[in-house]
């Protein structure tokens, strides 16, 4: 072989072995130095598993100082998952051990091998009595796959009291996740479902800890590691008063009941079976109470327990009554008589009438004769603040007349009655205004003039929320101003430190003169007040206020809906002149507006801290003698209801 083309082949080999060489470190370097924390923790995915340990979610506290949602510490059972179903034998200790069926064991740990990463650990259940956490820790060299946790779970103290407000929480689902996990969210994250819990998630659900566990190819635990602890979440501080709360709760099923029961054939109303109450502070937006009934126990819904949730919420969502839904801010209602003092405003800015103007009422409207007063006798001449405080029909029947459609419709905007509150709870839905359009659209027949008679008065094809008609009396109430409803006025971090402050928000002005606020105010005073307005007949509200020792103003309201019982509302403010809160009553299948109004009082004595020795009498009047009143505020009770 020549000289040179051996040298040749000797540089070429040389240079082979070195690119070799090179590419080896290369790929050396890369491994073992660009991407060494990768691929050690890859490895370590083989012997570590993190035990999680869920954060507290935040505590609800009411501005009277009662924490009304917190955590508890509970022991939960966790799978640790080594890629496959639990052996069947350990799923049968297990189940011995818990009391369940091995059944609901093999369900649960293959819904988490469906849903969760791959060797996640899977809770089983949460809540072990003393007797199982000893059964399963005396025989634990037969679970080797088996660890128990502590665990924060939530908890309602008050159960059903205010339980579709506050909400329940759930075990997040996969789309929640892959929204969240950005966001210090896990796979085995608590959620808010509903209510208060939902709204404010973002700032209740902390921050996730853990426990790291080394386990052997077999998935036996070999030793645990430190652990990273759990970031409670922030506070929800409530505008909520929750003596008011209870007592409202307490006052309307009360209510409700002697409505049911009394032998009384005017008061007499066996459907009165669901209802919901507001309570305003009218000058700033501020829900001092917020009551929808029924209602449930988020409790019974806690993840913790999946067969008694299961079973619960199933029962929840069969029940005819409709117990999660939000009555204040889900429902949609023909208000009745408590919307003529808006078509007082809307009629005197209009020039339809003046504080003066009195009209004739024979018990009937003239024009269509058909149309009647509730007062068969009729009241004669009578002015405006006369006709709000007799809630006189025929009065409004000739207001709605002269108005018509499009100016009413115009004030019905300005009251923002077609629009959400934007109140923080989910699932508000907006009013329905009465246009021409939407009642083609629904009936196939034109509007006419006689519309007109149905609308003034709340009836016919509006409907409105209720927390949109407690906005729009508080503007009355206040002097014109349209305030944002809100349930929490602070949100504070566990160290106490302000995280957002919720400061009023005027979301729209009533822009009339003074006067016309004041007239209506004046009549909705008289309903209150008055034991004689005209013809010896009193204001409609008196027959629930009389006695009372503080002035305030009321507006009742009878919904008639056609083959339906009649709805109730009463609505109310005070002291008078300057009110700091409104009640808003709602009962479905009330007989008269004016029967709720003892709601509202059992709420006034409560918050006036009113000894009220005339209530009983006035109570009994209505519905007989065999009915006590609870409700009289005594020194250092939280609430005067049973």
């Amino acid at each position: 072989m020549p000289q040179k083309l051996l040298a040749r082949r000797v540089i070429f080999f040389g240079l082979f072995v070195l690119l070799a060489f090179l590419a080896v470190a290369t790929r050396f370097w890369y491994l073992e130095v660009v991407h060494a924390s990768q691929y050690q923790a890859l490895a370590k995915q083989d012997y570590l598993r993190k035990l999680p340990i869920p954060a507290p979610r935040g505590n609800m506290v009411t501005a009277d100082g009662v924490t009304v949602a917190t955590s508890k510490p509970s022991w939960t059972v966790y799978y640790l998952n080594r890629g496959g179903p639990m052996p069947t034998a350990e799923a049968e200790r297990l189940a011995q051990y818990l009391g369940v069926p091995v059944s609901s064991v093999i369900s649960v740990v293959q819904h988490g091998l469906d849903t969760l990463p791959a060797y996640e650990p899977i809770a089983i259940t949460s809540g072990l009595t003393p007797a199982q956490m000893t059964a399963i820790e005396e025989n634990i060299s037969e679970l080797p796959n088996i660890r128990i946790q502590p665990v924060a779970v939530r908890s309602y103290p008050f159960g059903s009291v205010m339980g579709n407000i506050i909400g329940f929480v759930s075990q997040i689902n996969s789309a929640q996740y892959q929204k969240l996990r950005n966001q210090g969210y896990t796979m085995t994250s608590i959620v808010g479902s509903s209510g208060l819990e939902a709204e404010y998630d973002q700032y209740l659900h902390g921050h996730s800890g853990g426990q790291y566990a080394e386990v052997n190819r077999q998935g036996q635990l070999v030793q645990l590691y430190g652990q990273t602890v759990p970031t409670p979440g922030d506070t929800l501080h409530l505008t909520i008063n929750w003596r008011l709360e209870q007592t409202a709760q307490d006052a309307l099923q009360y209510v409700m009941q002697a409505m049911q029961k009394t032998t009384n054939p005017t008061a007499h109303s066996p459907t009165a079976d669901r209802g919901a109450v507001i309570v305003l502070d009218p000058n700033n937006g501020n829900v001092l109470a917020m009551v929808s009934l029924p209602s449930y126990n988020p409790n019974d819904l806690v993840p913790s327990d999946l067969k008694r949730r299961y079973q619960y919420y199933t029962q929840l969502l069969q029940d005819p009554l409709h117990p999660m839904l939000i009555r204040p801010i889900q429902g949609l209602y023909s208000p009745g008589s408590i919307f003529k003092p808006l078509m007082a405003v809307a009629a005197l800015a209009s020039h339809v009438v003046t504080p003066t103007t009195e009209i004739f009422d024979p018990g009937y409207y003239p024009k269509l004769p058909s149309m009647h007063n509730w007062y068969a006798p009729g009241f004669g001449w009578i002015n405006l603040e006369q006709a709000i405080g007799l809630s006189d029909d025929t009065f409004f029947y000739t207001l709605g007349y002269e108005m018509g459609i499009s100016v009413m419709d115009k004030w019905i905007q300005a009251f923002q009655l077609g629009e959400k509150t934007g109140i923080d709870l989910p699932g508000e839905v907006p009013g329905r205004v009465p246009t021409p359009a939407l009642f083609q659209q629904e009936t196939g027949e034109p509007w006419t003039w006689g519309d007109n008679l149905n609308t003034v008065i709340g009836q016919g094809i509006s409907q409105y929320t209720l927390i949109g008609l407690a906005r729009a009396e508080a503007a009355i109430a206040n002097g014109g101003t349209l305030y944002w409803p809100h349930l929490v006025s602070e949100i504070t971090s566990p160290e106490g430190k302000v995280v957002k402050v919720f400061h009023p928000v005027v979301q729209g002005h009533i822009d009339v003169p003074p006067d016309i606020i004041k007239t209506v105010q004046q009549g909705m005073v008289m309903s209150a007040q008055d034991p004689n307005i005209a013809r010896g007949v009193s204001g409609t509200g008196y027959g629930a206020l009389a006695g009372f020792p503080l002035p305030v103003a009321s507006k009742t309201g009878t919904a008639q809906l056609a083959g339906n019982p009649n709805n109730a509302f009463f609505v109310t403010y005070g002291p008078m002149p300057h009110p700091s809160i409104l009640i808003l009553v709602y009962i479905r299948g009330g007989e008269w507006g004016a029967d709720s109004g003892f709601v509202a009082r059992a709420i006034y004595d409560q918050y006036f801290k009113v000894d009220d020795p005339t209530a009983k009498a006035v109570f009994d009047g209505v519905f007989g003698p065999n009915y006590d009143w609870p409700f009289s505020y005594h020194q250092g009770s939280q609430t005067g209801a049973p």
